[in-house]
C-alpha cells in the first residue's frame, strides 16, 4: 500500500469515538486486550470510559494483559480476567482470539517484532488487530511547542508512529492495514495553553499540579479567548487540514496473506 492510498483512506473515513468504535468490533467476540490497565487499578475502576471495562460489557469473552502484577490482582478481585505478561516477549496464552486490542500501546514499546509476533500467533486467521496511537502531525502538538517553548509528550512514550510508518512496520512483521480513521479529539490546545513549569498537567495522574483557584480562572478566561482565535489561525495557515487536525488515529490490521507477503518481499512463487 503506497502513501497516497493510506492518505486517501484516512481522509475519506469519518472521525470516530475510540471506545465506541472498538466496542462495536468487539461485540460478541473473543477478545485479548493488551496493556489494558489504565494507570492503576483504582484509577481504572473509577474511570467510566475505561476501555477494558467497556469491552467486557459487550464481548463474548475478554482477557486482559498487563505487566503490573499488584494491580492485576486488585482488578481480578472485582471480577476481571487479567493475566500478567510483557507484550514484547512470548506470552503464555494458548487460545486464539477474534480481536486483539492494543489501545495507546505501541508508542510505549521498544520491541515491535516481539509485539507483532505475539499478535500473529494469538490472532485467528480472519481476526483483526486494532491499534490506536497518537498522530505525530497533529498541529496542536506543534503549536504547543511553538507557543510555550516546551515539549509536550507523555513521559512514558518511546516513539511516534504515523500511518505510513505503521504500514511499513506492520507489513514487515506479517500484517496489513485494512482501515484507518482519526479519533475525535480529547486533547485541545486551548485547555493547555496556560501550562507552565509551576502549573502543569500531569498526564500520568490525569490532573493539574498546583491547580489553584486563581489558575483555574486564568485557564478558563485564556482558553475561551484563545479558542476562537486559534480556530481562524488554523484556517488561514492551512493547519485545519484533516491530516493534522486530530491528535490520535486508529488502524485495523489483519494478518498478511502468505502469497501477498511473498510478492511484497520479492520471493519466488
Amino acid at each position: 500500500m503506497n502513501k497516497f492510498e493510506l492518505a486517501d483512506m484516512i481522509k475519506k473515513s469519518k472521525p470516530v469515538n475510540r471506545e465506541s468504535f472498538i466496542c462495536d468490533r468487539c461485540r460478541g467476540k473473543v477478545v485479548l486486550d493488551l496493556g489494558c490497565i489504565r494507570h492503576t487499578a483504582e484509577f481504572a475502576l473509577k474511570d467510566e470510559n475505561w476501555l477494558h471495562k467497556r469491552i467486557k460489557a459487550v464481548a463474548k469473552k475478554v482477557v486482559g494483559l498487563d505487566y503490573l502484577p499488584g494491580e492485576i490482582a486488585k482488578l481480578n478481585s472485582h471480577g476481571y480476567d487479567l493475566v500478567f505478561g510483557d507484550v514484547t516477549k512470548p506470552l503464555d496464552i494458548a487460545e486464539e482470539f477474534d480481536v486483539i486490542v492494543a489501545g495507546d500501546l505501541l508508542e510505549h514499546l521498544v520491541n515491535f517484532e516481539g509485539f507483532f509476533s505475539n499478535c500473529e500467533r494469538l490472532l485467528k486467521p480472519e481476526g483483526i488487530l486494532i491499534v490506536t496511537t497518537p498522530n505525530p502531525f497533529f498541529c496542536g502538538e506543534f503549536h504547543y511547542v511553538s507557543f510555550n517553548k516546551n515539549f509536550i509528550v507523555n513521559p512514558e512514550h518511546t516513539c511516534w508512529i504515523d500511518p505510513q510508518c505503521l504500514s511499513q512496520l506492520s507489513g514487515r512483521l506479517g500484517f496489513r492495514i485494512e482501515e484507518l480513521a482519526y479519533i475525535k479529539n480529547t486533547w485541545l490546545l486551548r485547555r493547555h495553553i496556560c501550562e507552565t513549569s509551576r502549573h502543569y498537567y500531569d498526564t500520568i495522574a490525569n490532573k493539574w499540579e498546583n491547580n489553584t483557584t486563581v489558575f483555574k480562572i486564568k485557564r478558563s478566561i485564556v482558553g475561551n479567548l484563545f479558542g476562537p482565535l486559534y480556530f481562524f489561525y488554523r484556517i488561514f495557515t492551512g493547519a485545519a487540514s484533516k491530516l493534522c487536525r486530530y491528535s490520535d488515529y486508529l488502524a485495523v490490521l489483519k494478518k498478511e496473506r502468505p502469497e501477498t507477503a511473498d510478492v511484497r518481499l520479492g520471493g519466488d512463487k
